[in-house]
């Protein structure tokens, strides 16, 4: 008889289904693995697609308040009357929209203001970054300098156009911070329409910006100002546990495709509400 070798027959019985009891055990893990990141990418998907729906909402109710806003105040400019509130509130199927409608000679000006103006500007923005939480980088004075030299040129340099107010981003030193906190008190050359409002100063301006933001002071809360051809008009809607904003600048003169007496320039995508601008 040929005695037996434990070595030539390889693993025990006991081994063999331990061996396969942790190929089990791996491919379990493995697959519970594939199943959590197929539901974390479902999550996401439902979340990016949740956000997508409350923008085209808030796109939608937005875009009908502000167009009810300046028919109502075209009507009392061609009947001659003193012109509506430029707060105002509409609601829009299901959703209540308040409209602010600013006269866009109010704001600051990036495409002509001088360095004073400037400084100004980014003090203030400044500010409001802090109590909001916006990281800030970089001096008002500094920054107000940066603008300047951007927009004159130094040196012999060609000085560069803003076209919008995205386009201070070029300006070096200006991070998307920055942008954040000035934002919502600036406008360029092409959407102030040529009227830079009246002898406040940009101090005074940034005041009532600043209150305007929050649907407060004469900015909103007087009669419209009938030599005010060009606006932003941003209209505020609650959807889902955010408010949202919808941006538009117009000009109320006739033009374009449309039969009606104001026409858009400028229209920014729905996003949630930071508070202050």
């Amino acid at each position: 008889m040929i005695p037996r070798n434990k070595n030539c027959l390889g693993r025990s019985p006991v081994q063999q289904r331990g061996v396969a009891l942790g190929i089990v055990v791996w491919f379990i893990a493995g697959m519970a693995l594939l199943v959590s990141g197929i539901i974390a990418e479902a999550r996401i998907d439902t979340r990016m697609a949740q956000i997508h729906y409350f923008r085209a909402q808030a796109a939608a109710a937005g875009d009908g308040a502000i167009n009810l806003a300046l028919a109502e105040q075209e009507g009392m400019r061609a009947s001659g009357q003193p012109g509506a509130d430029r707060l105002q509130n509409y609601q829009i199927g299901p959703r209540s929209v308040e409209v602010r409608m600013i006269p866009a000679g109010v704001f600051v000006n990036i495409s002509s203001e001088d360095l004073q103006g400037l400084r100004l500007l980014f003090n203030e923005a400044a500010s409001q970054a802090q109590r909001q939480g916006i990281f800030w980088e970089g001096s008002p004075s500094a920054l107000a300098a940066a603008v300047i030299e951007f927009r004159d040129g130094v040196g012999g340099r060609r000085g560069g156009t803003f076209h919008s107010p995205e386009d201070l981003l070029r300006v070096p030193g200006v991070t998307r911070g920055v942008y954040e906190a000035v934002r919502s008190y600036i406008t360029v050359g092409d959407l102030a329409g040529g009227f830079q409002g009246d002898d406040q100063t940009v101090e005074s301006r940034l005041n009532e910006l600043t209150a305007a933001m929050i649907g407060d002071g004469p900015t909103v809360r007087g009669p419209t100002q009938h030599a005010a051809k060009s606006l932003r008009i941003d209209a505020i809607v609650k959807i889902g546990d955010k408010e949202w904003l919808r941006r538009r600048w117009a000009t109320l003169d006739e033009g374009g495709y449309s039969m009606l007496p104001w026409r858009f320039v400028r229209t920014e995508a729905a996003r949630p509400v930071v508070k202050g601008g």
